[in-house]
């Protein structure tokens, strides 16, 4: 992006400008998508999807203010295209298409879709180029370069009603490469890829959304996620991967995405394999998290706001099956784990960096103990924190640790539709800064399932998502919103 708006209409005659502001997509009914490619290139896609997270050092630009016509020159050249004719400016893919005939005016996989403001690209300018990397009906999704200072991956929006995601004027054209020696596929979603949404303050949702998947791939296939925000309204999400081991990536506020990172291990192992894992958002920007290792034993990590990382401490001798934890708004942290024994065992990570130590949480009624197969928690702005369990019983429980440490209790949670209870087998639950709690839950019936504890303490009740899943995640941001994520079934 250029430092003054002179500037940067005079690169946009000549080069391109890649601008950052984000204009949302519409909200659309909670239904997975056909991600179908019209497809011309999945070559073009997975090479530009494996280049999200990048920067303009990456490709030798050379125009570090203006390059994102170089990234698509590089991205096609790469799958093999004539890239002949295309220069560092936006514009000469548009002359480009026009010359190959390969210019048209709907999208296909693979593309470059240009972007102006002034609504007509034979004046020799072009704001902005990205490719397109998926297509679902009139919406699609793409990876461009120079944008928010990077290689960034955008989620879907109709890019016939919206402007460009960056802010650079409406999709003018459509451009394809020549020459390229491949026959398209078509990618399919499978069980365990990884989808995301968002329930944005008034209650309107997004659909899910496949995420990236690492290297290239086009979706990303997890046995275990987690998600939480950060003040500044990114959210982080830890994904556990099919091969075992804890990857991380980073939604901006923008709505781009960092990328998939295969997280560094402990004593300086290459990548961390994790039964089980936590990501904790916290008031100063740091985001805290949580695994059980391989060996059944308990690690802390943090990634600092500066973005460097602390690297894993294993927390004690304890092990456990299970774990889950939230960030307290006076800095602190909060960790629920289901011991080997079943157990539900909580603890307290001080502003200072120690740990209060793990004590057994009682049992409903007259128990001493509470047996679970899924936990969660969840910090609220009064200093309460919100507990969510499946119990022994298969059924869902809420509790409360109240700011000054004591306990409200377990309750048994009803059900949907005049129901007494609610069977689950994976929840999730988000504190809201208006003191709302939000929760995600599986049911028996495989369906991911919504509910919210308001703040004056009345329930919503039960309400289907209508999507299969197998494993569900949930943070509240700072503006109200919720962000989920499903493994789908």
């Amino acid at each position: 992006m250029e430092n003054t708006t002179m500037s940067a209409r005079r690169s946009s005659r000549m080069l391109t400008v890649a601008l950052t502001s984000f204009v949302a997509a519409p909200m659309l009914a909670v239904a997975l998508p056909a991600v179908s490619a019209q497809a011309e290139s999945q070559t073009v896609a997975s090479i530009a999807r494996a280049q999200v997270g990048n920067t303009c050092g990456d490709y030798d630009c050379q125009y570090p203010g203006a390059w994102c016509a170089e990234f698509t020159r590089w991205v096609w050249n790469k799958a093999g295209a004539n890239t002949s004719g295309i220069s560092a400016a936006a514009v000469s893919i548009y002359q480009y298409g026009k010359n190959k005939g390969t210019l048209h005016s709907t999208p296909q996989v693979g593309d470059a879709v240009l972007y102006d403001k002034d609504g007509n690209l034979n004046d020799g300018e072009a704001d902005h180029v990205n490719i397109v990397v998926a297509v679902s009906g009139d919406s699609i999704q793409t990876v461009g370069g120079n944008e928010s200072g990077g290689v960034r991956f955008r989620e879907w929006f109709n890019w016939k009603t919206n402007s460009s995601p960056v802010g650079a004027g409406r999709a003018l054209a459509f451009v394809g490469p020549a020459g390229l020696p491949e026959t398209p596929t078509t990618p399919v979603s499978q069980g365990g890829d990884l989808y995301h949404s968002l329930r944005d303050a008034g209650g309107t949702w997004t659909s899910f959304q496949p995420l990236n998947g690492f290297g290239g791939a086009s979706f990303f296939n997890a046995t275990q996620e987690s998600i939480t925000a950060t003040p500044d309204g990114s959210t982080q999400t830890l994904a556990t991967g099919k091969d075992g081991n804890l990857y991380h990536t980073i939604r901006y506020p923008d709505g781009t995405w960092q990328g998939w990172n295969r997280m560094d291990g402990a004593n300086g192992a290459a990548t961390f394999a994790a039964q089980d894992q936590a990501l904790a958002g916290m008031p100063n920007g740091d985001a805290q998290t949580m695994a059980i290792g391989n060996n059944g034993r308990i690690y802390h990590n943090a990634r600092y706001a500066d973005r460097t990382w602390q690297g894993w401490n294993q927390v004690g001798d304890w092990q456990a099956k299970k774990i889950s934890a939230t960030g307290m708004p006076d800095g602190s942290m909060q960790s629920l784990i289901v011991g080997t024994n079943g157990n539900v065992y909580h603890n307290v990570r001080k502003t200072d960096g120690t740990w209060q130590g793990w004590f057994a949480v009682d049992g409903a009624g007259t128990a001493a103990t509470f047996a679970a197969s899924s936990i969660a928690i969840a910090g609220l702005p009064n200093g309460d924190a919100q507990l969510l369990a499946v119990g022994n019983d298969g059924n869902t429980w809420h509790n409360i640790r109240k700011a000054d440490g004591t306990w409200q209790g377990w309750k048994r949670m009803d059900g949907a539709n005049g129901a007494t209870t609610f069977a689950a087998s994976s929840v999730a639950i988000a504190g809201l800064p208006n003191g709302d709690a939000q929760l995600l839950a599986v049911g028996n019936d495989g369906k991911a399932w919504h509910n919210i504890r308001k703040a004056d303490g009345t329930w919503q009740g039960w309400k289907t998502t209508g999507q299969g899943a197998h494993e569900v995640s949930l943070t509240g941001t700072p503006d109200g919103s919720a962000q989920m994520l499903i493994t789908r079934d």
